[in-house]
Order: structure tokens, then sequence, then C-alpha cells
């Protein structure tokens, strides 16, 4: 179970608190709390990306060792392909502000929507494999968290360039004619939308309760440095009714309440000792 924590921690970016005590649990900002957590997600999905582009330098290595020309060809698209996921890990995890992180995923996820110009080096006709589109969708809906409308842009902008790739430039894999490819490209979308929005109105409504639990927790913290309680057995002499002290001084009940509490003394007088001490028709004594 120790083990289960600490990776729930490392997910939602958890502070280290003491749950045994109340008054120890610090004020957790819930916005950077969710900014620490999506910085995760992007740098590992940055890092991923990065694993397919190095295995791919490696196997053409092998495969053009004798063509220089072509070689080199390939070494400069895969130096420029590998630029998007390298700069933005470096603007993500430079990001600390829930500003700076949405401008920084928006970004990138542009910068990856650019890679649909390689499709135009393809041949005329030739084809464009409709799972790779599907999958690349998925990851921008699902692994790019940011605002409602800064996330569902690059796939819309993505979605419409592949449209017009499939109508102009390459075929589908699939057996589909364009109008059955546009309609699925904007059924995934919807979905996508769907999606976002629901996460967006999730991440809002826990702000909010978050925020609410903390203000009460706050409060709690504040009336419990604000108390202090008097217990167990008090020391007091019978006649004069002063209180032993913990060093062993005799002092005047109410000093004792007053340093030991904060509580204060406000001076008066009873009904019964009014009528003993001041009787009807006595005249007053300055």
């Amino acid at each position: 179970m120790p083990q289960l924590q600490e990776f729930a921690r490392w997910i939602f970016a958890l502070p280290e608190t003491d749950t045994g005590s109340v008054s120890t649990v610090p004020f957790v900002d819930i916005d950077q709390m969710l900014v620490r957590r999506d910085r995760r997600l992007v740098t590992a999905l940055l890092v991923f990306l990065m694993v397919p582009i190095f295995w791919s330098v490696g196997l053409e290595l092998v495969e053009y060792a004798n063509d220089w020309p072509r070689l080199r060809a390939r070494l400069v698209l895969r130096g420029l392909a590998i630029l998007v996921p390298a700069g933005g890990l470096i603007a993500v995890r430079s990001a600390h502000t829930r500003k700076a992180y949405s401008r920084a995923v928006l970004c990138v996820a542009l910068a990856l929507v650019l890679n649909l110009a390689n499709n135009l080096l393809r041949l005329q006709g030739s084809i464009l494999p409709m799972r790779a589109v599907f999958l690349f969708l998925i990851v921008m809906y699902g692994a790019l968290p940011n605002s409602f409308a800064r996330q569902i842009v690059p796939p819309l902008v993505y979605t419409a360039g592949v449209i017009g790739e499939r109508a102009f430039w390459v075929n589908s894999d699939a057996a589909g004619d364009l109008p059955t490819d546009v309609l699925i490209l904007l059924f995934v979308n919807a979905i996508g939308m769907v999606m976002v929005h629901r996460r967006v109105t999730l991440e809002r409504e826990i702000a909010v309760r978050f925020l609410a639990e903390q203000k009460s927790l706050r409060a709690v913290q504040q009336a419990l440095a604000d108390l202090q309680v008097l217990c167990g057995i008090i020391p007091i002499c019978s006649h004069c009714r002063r209180v032993r002290t913990e060093v062993g001084d005799w002092l005047q009940l109410e000093r004792y309440v007053a340093d030991h509490t904060q509580a204060d003394f406000s001076q008066g007088i009873c009904p019964t000792c009014m009528l003993q001490h001041y009787p009807p028709g006595k005249p007053a004594q300055n």
C-alpha cells in the first residue's frame, strides 16, 4: 500500500502532509496541483514520441548505410521531427503557471499538426494510413490537456488538413470513399470534444469543492489556534480562592484564567451581593 500511495502522490502531485493533525495540513493551490499533474502527462507523452524517432534513425542507418545522399535526407527529416518533442519538452517543463503551461501545450500541439506536411512528401495517389490519423487525434484529445478552446483547435486544424490531403493528394488505406472518411473523422472529433468538455467541467467542479473544503479547513485551523482549554485538576485555596501554578506560585483566580486561556474578566456585582452590601435605605459609601 505505501507504494500505491507514492504512485498516487506522483500522479496527482499531492504534497507531503501529516494527516494525524488537522492543524498541520497546509493550504494547497488546486490550480498548481493540476498544472503539475498535466505537465507530467505531457512530459511522458513527448518522451514517448521521441522513442520511435530514434528507433527509425537506427533502422535507417543500417538500411541506407551505402546510400549517403538518401541517408542524409532521411537524417535531416528525423532531426526536424525530433525538434518538436524536444523543444516542447523544454517549454512544458519550464512552465510553472497555468497561463505559461497553456501557451506551451498549444504551441506543442500546433507544431505536431505541422507534421501533416510530411504527407505531402508522399507520391500523389499513395496510401495514407487512417489508423495513424485516428491515433494522432486520440493523443491530441486525451494526452494534451488544456483549456477547452485551446485543446480542440489543433485537432480540428489537423482534421481539416487530412480531409484536404485525402481529397486532392493521397488515398485512404480503408475501403471507404472520401465521404465515409470525412464522416468518421467528424465522429472522432465529436467524441474528442465531448471528452474534453467533460474533463474541463469536472476539473472546474473539483476546484470549486476543493476550495470550499480548504476554506473550511482554514477556519478550523484558526479556531483550533485560538482555542485554549483548561483541563485536569486545578489546585485552589478553599479560603482565598487563589490557584497554585505549575511553579508553585499562588495567583488570583482571575489572573490564572487570563494567563491560561484567552478569556478575560469584567467587574460587576450580582443581585445577592447587591442586597447584602448595598441594602435599600443604606447610604452609599465611597
